[in-house]
């Protein structure tokens, strides 16, 4: 029980309560969490990292839907950020079976913080008693990594899923499916993936990567509204992860498109429905992204210090400043209506 439990997709209300949040409709207040900044710091040590041992996106978005899920399963753990990013790191390799050594893991975490700024590193420099000394550490927090996911192992990437999405829907590889595919990819530094299946992650990232590309009195109306909606709304796509085929063996088998599908989407409508998604949990997807991009580089969630070291794990700046724009114009569009 505890391993499906654990499993269990969790409502925004819910992670906020777990949190031990206050009941508010504050959209901003779960990112400014302790926990989720904390979160958030592991998550940009983990990207950080996966790129320099060239870990694939699957892996590196695994391992940081594990920070998200210790932290919100033991908001009160006194684990450091860097052990924890390590650490998840380690356990998402053997779940998405791209191995590395432990002690590449670790020097590759060492040198980040001990190799100053713009200088390259040689991870084969780190001495075997530094990463001995981070190995205990980090195998214990491994540990809680693995009572935080009840030592269930099943993935389901949206990734696959949107490029077939993007596919049917034709839109331009080098613009549109590249802007999504960075959405989707930053989707991993919030909750998203906790309180959504795959396919509304794919969906969320293509419908919000579309809509910036046209000019502001065409964005699809829903969308619009999501942007300046006060309410949370509430999951309706419980099922449609199903309705994609459940995981075959672990892997993933909801990138797979069932035949009774649309094989082309108008992309002016509520494609989404299509699939079984619900057009307000999409709507909650742009919405609690928007506000990701709008906040990170404006919040205090790291010191410029911090961000200035770890630049190569941070969210794209571009698209924060993108979609920064896009949303005060959307703004102006509304109150000149």
């Amino acid at each position: 029980m505890a391993s499906s439990s654990r499993r269990t997709f969790m409502t925004r209300k819910a992670i906020e309560s777990r949190l031990s949040s206050s009941e508010t409709t504050d959209r901003t207040e779960l990112l400014a969490h302790p926990s989720m900044v904390s979160a958030t710091k592991s998550c940009i040590l983990a990207k950080e990292v996966g790129r320099s041992l060239g870990f694939p996106a699957r892996t590196i978005a695994t391992a940081q839907l594990l920070v998200h899920r210790v932290h919100i399963f033991q908001p009160s753990s006194t684990v450091s950020s860097s052990d924890l990013g390590a650490a998840c790191l380690l356990v998402a390799a053997k779940m998405e079976e791209t191995i590395k050594r432990v002690r590449d893991i670790l020097a590759h975490t060492y040198l980040l913080f001990a190799t100053p700024v713009g200088t390259e590193f040689e991870p084969h420099s780190v001495p075997a008693s530094v990463t001995d000394k981070m190995r205990h550490s980090v195998l214990a927090v491994e540990q809680t990594v693995l009572d935080a996911i009840g030592f269930d192992f099943r993935t389901a990437h949206p990734h696959l899923l949107f490029v077939k999405l993007a596919q049917m829907a034709r839109v331009p590889q080098d613009t549109t499916a590249r802007t999504g595919w960075l959405i989707l990819a930053d989707a991993f530094f919030t909750t998203l993936p906790v309180q959504y299946p795959a396919v509304v992650l794919a969906a969320g990232a293509l419908c919000l990567a579309w809509n910036l590309d046209l000019d502001v009195k065409d964005t699809v109306p829903c969308i619009r509204k999501a942007l300046f909606a006060q309410s949370q709304g509430r999951r309706n796509s419980r099922d449609a992860w199903r309705s994609l085929g459940r995981m075959h063996n672990g892997r993933d088998a909801d990138a797979r498109i069932p035949c009774d599908r649309p094989t082309a989407l108008d992309m002016a409508t509520e494609w989404w429905t299509e699939f079984g998604v619900a057009t307000l949990d999409v709507q909650s997807f742009v919405r609690q992204i928007v506000d990701f991009y709008v906040l990170f580089f404006n919040t205090s969630v790291a010191s410029a210090e911090h961000m200035e070291r770890h630049q190569n794990g941070l969210p794209n700046k571009d698209m924060s400043q993108r979609i920064g724009q896009w949303r005060i114009k959307q703004s102006e569009f509304l109150n000149s209506g």
